[in-house]
C-alpha cells in the first residue's frame, strides 16, 4: 500500500475535526488511536513531579492510498516531540537499524530466479509496545486534557514507547528481534535487518514497521504470519504491491519490475513540473557544475528539490546517480545555474517517470560488476568514481562519488575506484553466502583501464605508486586470495561510465538498458510478446 503526502491533510486537531469533507472520518480515527493507546496501558495520568518538565506531543494526520490513488485509510498518530527530550534523563541509546535497499533489491533478484513468493505485513501501532526504561512525562494529548482537583493540569507518565520518542525505534527493533529469534530465525551478520529461517527457507526484511517475506512455500509463509500475529499486532497486506513507495510488478514465474511512478508524479506536482517539457538525459553532454558568482537562490527550496530526487535515485533510478552527485554538492549555497540543473533533472524524470529496474530470472543468478573513473573531473581536480553491480539482469547496487583525494594519473583514479567497488562486491558475496546462494561470476569485476588492473596484480612498491594510501592497496590482497577477479572491459561496454560523466543520448540510453532498466509498458509488452 502506498503512502504519500497530500497538501490537504490536516495540520492540527481542530482543522481535522472541522474538515468540510472528512471531518467525521478524522474524528473517528483520532478516537480510535486514543482508545488503542489507553487499551495498551501506554501511560498513567499523574501530577507532574517537582523539577521535571513534560515533553510535548501532537496529533499527526496522514492518508493512505491504494495503487489507484483512492483513499483507503485515515491514519492518525499521537507523536511525542522527541526534540524536547533531554539526554540522560528522557533517553540514552537511540540507534535502530533498517534494511539496506541493496539487500531488498538482491532479494527481488533472487525471487525472480527462484520464483519466490513475496508477501508484506504491516505491524499495527508498532512503536507502542516496547517497555520504557526511562521515566518520561508527557503533556496530555490535545482534546483529552485532564485536571486535578486542585485545577492543576495533569500529565502522562509513559510506561511504553510512542511514536516520536528518540528511543522508540530502538525499543521496537529489540522487541521484533526477540520475536524472530523465538520463531527460529537467524539474523544475518552482513545486514542485521535481514533474517532467515533455515528450516522453512523463509527470509524476512525489516524496514521499521514493515516486513517483506520471501519464501518458496506459500503454506509456510501463511503459517509464519499466524505465528508472528500471535506475538505482535499486524495487518496482512498479502502479495507485495508497494513497499517504501516502490511499485512491484510481477510476471510469473521469473520477471519482477520495480519503479516509483506514483512517487515521481507527486514530486513533479509538488514543484509544478507535471506538464514540463521532458529531456532525454539528466545533464547535457559536457556540462560541468561549478561554484560561481551567479545569483543565489532559495537554499531550502533547492534542498527540497535535491532531496526529493535523491530518494528515487537511491531506490530505483541508478541512471540519475551521477546527476545527483553533482547537484547535491551545492546544497549549502545554490545559485541559478545549479537551480537550472536541478530543474532539468525533474524534466528528465518527467519523461522517464515509469522507468524502473527489471530482474529477469530467465538469465539465472548471474552477477555483473563494473567500475570506472573520470580523471580530475571535479572543480577541485578530484576524480569521479562510478560503480554498478547487476544481478539477474537488473541493477542492485550503484554509486557515483567524488574521490577523497586528488589522483595524479588516470591509472591511479581507476585504481581507487576499483578498490571501492571491490569492497561492495565482497559485501554482496557475504550476504549471498549467508542466504545460502551463489551467483555466477560473483567475484568478477570489470574495469576498462589495463594500468589499474596491472597495478592491482603487481605488488611492487615503486616510485609511481608509493604515495597511494595504503587502504587502496587492500585490493591486491583480495586479488591474491582469489576474493575478486579483475577483467578488462572495453570503454564502449563500460556500464559504469554513465555514473562518472554526462553522456550523449545514445550512449546514455545504451548503458541505462544494460543496467536492466525499462518502462512499465515495455515490461508488460514482454509478457504479451511471450504469450502470443
Amino acid at each position: 500500500m502506498a503512502t504519500r503526502t497530500v497538501h490537504g491533510e490536516p495540520k492540527s486537531l481542530n482543522e481535522a475535526i472541522n474538515h468540510l469533507e472528512y471531518g467525521k472520518q478524522w474524528e473517528a480515527a483520532v478516537l480510535e488511536e486514543y482508545q488503542s493507546l489507553i487499551k495498551n496501558d501506554t501511560w498513567t495520568v499523574v501530577e507532574l513531579p517537582e523539577g521535571r518538565s513534560p515533553i510535548s506531543c501532537k496529533w499527526v494526520f496522514h492518508l493512505k492510498f491504494d495503487s489507484d490513488g483512492n483513499i483507503v485509510r485515515f491514519k492518525v498518530r499521537l507523536v511525542g516531540r522527541g526534540f524536547s527530550q533531554v539526554y540522560g534523563i528522557d533517553y540514552l541509546e537511540t540507534f535502530a537499524p533498517v534494511a539496506k535497499l541493496t539487500s531488498v533489491r538482491i532479494l527481488f533478484a533472487i525471487a525472480s530466479v527462484e520464483d519466490l513468493e513475496i508477501h508484506q505485513i504491516d505491524f499495527i501501532t508498532a512503536f507502542l509496545g516496547g517497555e520504557l526504561e526511562e521515566e518520561i512525562y508527557m503533556e496530555m494529548p490535545e482534546g483529552f486534557v485532564e485536571y486535578s482537583v486542585n485545577g492543576e493540569r495533569l500529565v502522562c507518565k509513559l510506561g511504553k514507547a510512542i511514536y516520536g520518542l528518540k528511543q522508540s525505534a530502538r525499543i521496537w527493533n529489540r522487541k521484533l528481534f526477540k520475536v524472530l529469534k523465538k520463531l527460529g530465525f537467524r539474523q544475518l551478520a552482513s545486514d542485521n535487518c535481514v533474517w532467515i529461517n533455515d528450516e522453512t527457507g523463509i527470509i524476512v526484511v525489516i524496514w521499521v514497521d514493515d516486513l517483506l517475506i520471501f519464501g518458496k512455500d506459500l503454506r509456510k509463509i501463511e503459517e509464519f504470519k499466524v505465528e508472528i500475529g500471535k506475538e505482535l499486532a499486524m495487518k496482512d497486506l498479502g502479495e507485495v504491491e508497494y513497499f517504501l513507495g516502490i511499485k512491484v510488478i510481477r510476471i510469473r514465474p521469473h520477471r519482477i519490475h520495480i519503479s516509483q511512478v506514483s512517487y515521481l508524479n507527486d514530486i513533479l506536482e509538488r514543484f509544478g513540473m507535471s506538464d514540463c517539457n521532458p529531456v532525454s538525459t539528466p545533464l547535457a553532454t559536457g556540462t560541468r557544475l561549478l561554484k560561481n558568482d551567479a545569483e543565489a537562490v532559495d537554499q531550502h527550496y533547492y534542498q527540497q528539490k535535491v532531496g526529493s530526487q535523491m530518494y528515487s535515485m537511491t531506490s530505483t533510478r541508478p541512471d540519475t546517480a551521477y546527476f545527483m552527485s553533482q547537484i547535491s554538492q551545492f546544497s549549502a549555497a545554490p545559485k541559478t545555474t545549479h537551480e537550472a540543473a536541478a530543474k532539468r533533472g525533474l524534466r528528465y524524470l518527467s519523461g522517464t517517470k515509469d522507468l524502473g529496474i527489471t530482474y529477469d530470472g530467465n538469465n539465472g543468478l548471474e552477477m555483473k560488476a563494473y567500475c570506472d573513473a573520470d580523471y580530475a573531473a571535479g572543480e577541485d581536480r578530484k576524480s569521479i568514481s562510478g560503480m554498478v553491480i547487476t544481478l539477474a539482469g537488473g541493477a542492485i547496487s550503484w554509486q557515483s562519488k567524488k574521490q577523497a583525494t586528488v589522483a595524479t594519473s588516470t591509472t591511479e583514479a581507476e585504481y581507487v575506484a576499483t578498490t571501492s567497488a571491490v569492497k561492495e562486491l565482497i559485501w554482496i558475496g557475504r550476504l549471498l553466502k549467508e542466504l545460502g546462494r551463489d551467483a555466477i561470476n560473483q567475484k568478477v569485476l570489470f574495469n576498462d583501464n589495463n594500468g589499474a588492473i596491472s597495478l592491482a596484480h603487481n605488488p611492487e612498491f615503486h616510485a609511481r605508486t608509493k604515495h597511494i594510501d595504503v587502504q587502496h592497496h587492500f585490493i591486491r590482497e583480495c586479488v591474491e586470495n582469489g576474493m575478486v577477479e579483475l577483467k578488462h572491459c572495453g570503454t564502449s561496454d563500460m556500464v559504469a561510465d554513465v555514473l562518472t560523466k554526462p553522456l550523449p543520448k545514445e550512449t546514455h540510453w545504451k548503458f541505462v538498458r544494460m543496467m536492466g532498466m525499462e518502462s512499465v509498458d515495455e515490461f508488460k509488452e514482454w509478457e504479451c510478446g511471450n504469450t502470443s
